[in-house]
């Protein structure tokens, strides 16, 4: 049943992307559900989201700049540790005449003191030397891999590392909260950064969406 109601949320949110998608993009079982990236999509729109960083480059960063574009305000920042990987999304921000909206960082995956269990995470330094202090207003989570037990804490850092630039209003959003890995993640999150709530969202899109705000809905 779960199944049936997830394939329906997906089904329905990818009519709802259809209109920022002129060229095919290549879904694959690692990106994020369909009605996952509306739940950020609807984060940007009804919260007025502005600067957005997020931590693994895929179809969210094209459907992203794609808002973006249309809004006519903002910029995204991409972290992304795979060089391959990084040239076919720069490809298709580049078919879709999206590339001015998004800052593509390549940061190879380090050692991090800020990391659970010495998992690695982007390189710091590359990051702050294109970012600086800038504030951000948007998290999203989805990088780096971590389908397995031994990385499977490898998300923790990222809202460590940015939470001194977080705006007065922010949100985060995390995929894959299905896992353990993502719920001991989000449960060290709530103790480490204050006044954060958490809604969780596991079958419209799979992701929870964590914010400094009461009474907080996207959904």
């Amino acid at each position: 049943m779960d199944d049936l109601l997830r394939d329906g949320k997906d089904n329905l949110a990818m009519q709802a992307l259809a209109p920022l998608s002129r060229t095919y993009l290549p879904w694959s079982g690692y990106a994020m559900r369909p009605s996952g990236v509306v739940k950020v999509l609807n984060e940007m729109v009804i919260n007025q989201r502005s600067v957005v960083v997020e931590c693994g480059a895929g179809l969210t960063t094209f459907y992203i700049a794609g808002l973006i574009q249309q809004q006519g305000k903002g910029h995204l920042y991409t972290i992304e540790h795979d060089p391959e990987w990084i040239a076919v999304v720069r490809g298709l921000l580049v078919q879709g005449g999206l590339e001015s909206y998004v800052t593509l960082i390549h940061a190879p995956l380090v050692d991090c003191e800020l990391s659970l269990e010495g998992t690695a995470w982007y390189d710091r330094a590359v990051i702050a030397q294109v970012m600086g202090d800038r504030a951000i207003d948007l998290l999203v989570v989805d990088g780096p891999p971590a389908y397995d037990l031994a990385r499977q804490y490898a998300r923790y850092p990222a809202a460590i590392y940015f939470q001194s630039q977080f705006a007065p209003d922010f949100a985060i959003v995390l995929d894959d909260i299905d896992r353990l890995g993502e719920q001991h993640i989000l449960a060290q999150w709530q103790e480490k950064i204050p006044g954060l709530a958490v809604k969780q969202l596991a079958i419209d899109g799979g992701v929870a969406i964590c914010s400094n705000r009461s009474g907080f809905s996207v959904s």
